[in-house]
């Protein structure tokens, strides 16, 4: 972290005539934030904060007090959908610009800089989705798991603890939690409420002073600071599943909710398994998570073998033939000269026009980590379309 001299800082201060002893106290409290792995740059306040983001300390205060409007717009996206099943929604939420512009800077300047377990595939800085996969290329057994309400099941109190983990103070710890987190609903229903003997711990009497609303934050998603903020405030989890991996001989990888576990042990079995399912659900229970039952799979040798939609039954990861032929279905309706964009979106139930063009650049883009020649003729052929209609 460049920026922070604290000789400088401390000539500056004695010009301005601020008291020597508080002055110390300062250099302190930021040398103990650059003391850190990969630090985030020092906080001294919230109109430091203020000062460093650009946002009007105002502004900030409200945010933190929870006070007027909510500050997020909800809308939904659609999920990847399931053959069989009804179409599947993902709820977002996106903070307004003033906010959005501080959780910016807190996730570039601080979120994005700090470390995460070796297991965590997803959200880092130059982290993709495929090198979750190419670990278990080859496997024999299989082992999947899915984490229900991620982003929602991790609390304020969580992002408190990975800024206070950070090297920042108490109170500038708990002013940014409050900064990257939303109350569960805008009905404030009572489980928003912090137990009070758990509120002791958090928040203190200092705190309790300034900021005596007691409703509780989660990550929203759609905040550009909650992916870094899950992924460091599991990293216990992270390392203590790599533990259960190990101890099992196994290979492990973490892609947000997504937990996968292998071997290319063809005689681990299902007894083993089956123990192991045992011990990752008691250790996700005991992170304050809830495993999604319901997805959890365990996948025997000569079974398909996928992982976040790659197949990796080979030495490297490979889109399906699912993928494939549902990406070209998209790529010959949009160019059919009977069909074209706007219909294909009507049909397939997108909102707009502008929605299908994203969700096939994402396609796309996923492809291109696979096989970029691929996707490159991909893109050609999706943009031979006509996209000047922005609305079905």
């Amino acid at each position: 972290m460049s920026g922070w001299h604290s000789q400088h800082y401390l000539e500056a201060g004695r010009k301005a005539g601020i008291d020597e002893e508080l002055l110390h106290r300062v250099i302190a409290t930021a040398e103990h934030t650059l003391s850190r792995p990969q630090p985030g740059p020092p906080i001294l306040t919230l109109g430091h904060l203020a000062h460093l983001s650009g946002v009007e300390m105002g502004r900030l205060h409200a945010y933190v007090s929870r006070a007027g409007e909510d500050p997020y717009r909800e809308f939904t996206i659609r999920k990847r959908p399931i053959p069989g099943e009804k179409p599947r929604f993902r709820f977002i939420a996106v903070p307004e610009p003033q906010l959005l512009r501080v959780q910016s800077w807190i996730a570039s300047e601080i979120l994005n800089r700090a470390p995460c377990h070796p297991a965590s595939k997803a959200f880092a800085p130059g982290s993709r989705l495929v090198a979750a996969a190419r670990p278990h290329c080859q496997a024999q057994w299989m082992i999947k798991f899915d984490v229900q309400d991620f982003f929602e099941s991790i609390t304020e109190i969580d992002a408190f603890r990975v800024f206070r983990d950070r090297g920042y103070q108490a109170l500038v710890s708990f002013e940014l939690a409050r900064l990257c987190t939303r109350l569960r609903d805008k009905h404030r229903d009572p489980a928003s409420y912090l137990p009070s003997r758990r509120r002791s711990r958090y928040r203190g009497p200092d705190i309790e002073a300034l900021y005596p609303r007691k409703h509780m934050g989660v990550l929203p998603q759609g905040a550009p600071t909650s992916p870094m903020l899950s992924n460091l405030a599991v990293s216990d989890l992270d390392a203590n599943l790599n533990l259960i991996a190990e101890k099992f001989g196994l290979r492990f990888s973490r892609y947000a909710d997504d937990l996968t576990f292998s071997t290319t042990n063809k005689s681990f079995g299902r007894s083993n398994s089956i123990r192991l399912v045992g011990e990752v659900y008691q250790e996700i229970v005991a992170r304050g998570l809830s495993p999604n039952r319901s997805k959890t799979s365990i996948i025997a040798p000569g079974a398909r073998k996928v992982v976040l939609g790659l197949l990796v039954d080979g030495q490297r990861p490979r889109l399906t033939r699912e993928f494939r032929s549902r990406l070209r279905m998209h790529l010959y309706y949009i160019t059919h000269d009977e069909h074209g964009p706007s219909r294909h979106a009507k049909v397939r139930g997108f909102t707009s026009v502008e929605g299908l063009r994203q969700h096939l650049l994402g396609l796309i883009a996923f492809a291109g980590q696979i096989d970029s020649v691929y996707a490159d003729r991909c893109r050609a052929e999706m943009y031979k379309a006509d996209w000047s209609a922005t609305t079905t």
